[in-house]
């Protein structure tokens, strides 16, 4: 019933809208992501509020029909037949594709917690099932992009996507833990997460290697991308995973936490600089008060790792230092990321209405949304 709920709600946008419908690029299941984290991880624990309570379930299906508005402007792709040139052509934006399957997996452990019963479990197995293949189709199209990246041939700027298909891996575990009662899943989820280290060594590796061979001028040390935020938000999302499903120890959880505490400093901390520079250089309008796709991945990365601070509390010592400090963490960042996301959220809606009902161009079918991943 919901599925068939689903496909009528996107049969109708589609004739009414048709060809007009506003184009989202590959990378804006990001904005899924992100939001999904916020009704899991940050909403519950700022509100105490439970994850099936009433303003829980609006804020999934506040989520539900922007991740149907994003499934519709991808459809609408293949009705303009340009869906291979907007998301699989080129090899970075067939990385991004990664932010779909991830976004899926963490909407669907909140609808399968927010509204668990009967026919919505099944539609949410159902659904499961379809985002496990669309994973699959996923990692078939990366080993594809992976080899087109390290024949050399690719003149594009790279960026984080290089870890997506690390984190759609990881998040894939969470999923298949959370919504299928496997009674002896626990090798599943360690082989997943075990496979998607490897392939964020792989990213890694791939990103140090297309650098190195980069001439060490004074411009490419500018080219630092917004979306590598992804450096600490994979590992995190790995850890939030090995703690949901028990697949590493105590110990093993608290190590991780502190060595993406100090990824996320240094790359958080480079952040600021650049937008510091921003806004002396153009402004807090042009700088930091524009849309761009690319913020909602590090909203992603810093609720997944608030999610994580969430998990690893428990294991502290109540009244050492850790302790002190994963209590701090999650009351005042709770604050600043809710901001965050409030602020990013009403980016989107003006950049959308501006854009609303024009045509997408030819050259570039996601520039008219004002969806496009900024590079700083």
């Amino acid at each position: 019933m919901f599925i068939i709920l689903l496909l009528c709600c996107l049969i109708i946008g589609l004739i009414t809208f048709g060809k007009n419908w506003p184009a989202a690029p590959t990378a804006a299941g990001s904005m899924v992501m992100a939001l999904s984290i916020f009704v899991s991880g940050i909403w519950p624990y700022m509100s105490g509020q439970s994850v099936n309570s009433l303003s829980s379930r609006l804020l999934v299906l506040g989520t539900i029909l922007i991740w149907l508005y994003l499934l519709a402007s991808y459809l609408t792709s293949i009705r303009r037949s340009t869906f291979y040139r907007d998301h699989l052509a080129d090899p970075m934006r067939r990385l991004a594709i990664g932010s779909w399957a991830t976004g899926t997996s963490v909407l669907l452990i909140n609808v399968y917690y927010a509204f668990g019963a009967g026919w919505i479990n099944e539609t949410v197995h159902i659904m499961a099932v379809l985002n496990v293949v669309l994973w699959l189709f996923y990692l078939w199209s990366v080993l594809s992009g992976w080899r087109q990246l390290a024949g050399g041939s690719y003149r594009g700027r790279w960026d984080g996507s290089v870890w997506l298909p690390a984190t759609a891996t990881h998040s894939i575990a969470w999923m298949i833990h959370e919504v299928f009662d496997l009674a002896d899943g626990l090798w599943v989820s360690r082989i997943l997460i075990a496979a998607g280290m490897v392939m964020y060594v792989i990213g890694a590796w791939q990103l140090w290697r297309q650098r190195a061979k980069r001439p060490r001028t004074k411009q490419s040390y500018g080219c630092w991308n917004t979306t590598y935020v992804m450096v600490y938000g994979a590992p995190a999302i790995a850890a939030v995973t090995a703690s949901a499903t028990h697949a590493w120890s105590a110990a093993r959880i608290m190590d991780a936490w502190w060595i993406i505490l100090a990824l996320l400093l240094v790359v958080e901390g480079r952040e600021a600089l650049q937008a510091t520079n921003r806004i002396r250089n153009t402004g807090w309008r042009t700088g930091i008060g524009r849309y761009h796709t690319a913020q909602w991945t590090r909203l992603f990365t810093l609720g997944i790792f608030y999610v994580l601070t969430w998990y690893t509390l428990p294991l502290l010592q109540e009244g050492s230092l850790s302790f002190v400090l994963h209590r701090w963490m999650l009351t005042g960042g709770g604050w600043l990321l809710s901001v965050l996301f409030l602020l990013e959220l009403t980016f989107w809606l003006i950049a959308l209405v501006r854009h609303w009902g024009q045509p997408a161009p030819e050259s570039d079918a996601a520039s008219n949304t004002g969806m496009r991943v900024r590079h700083h």
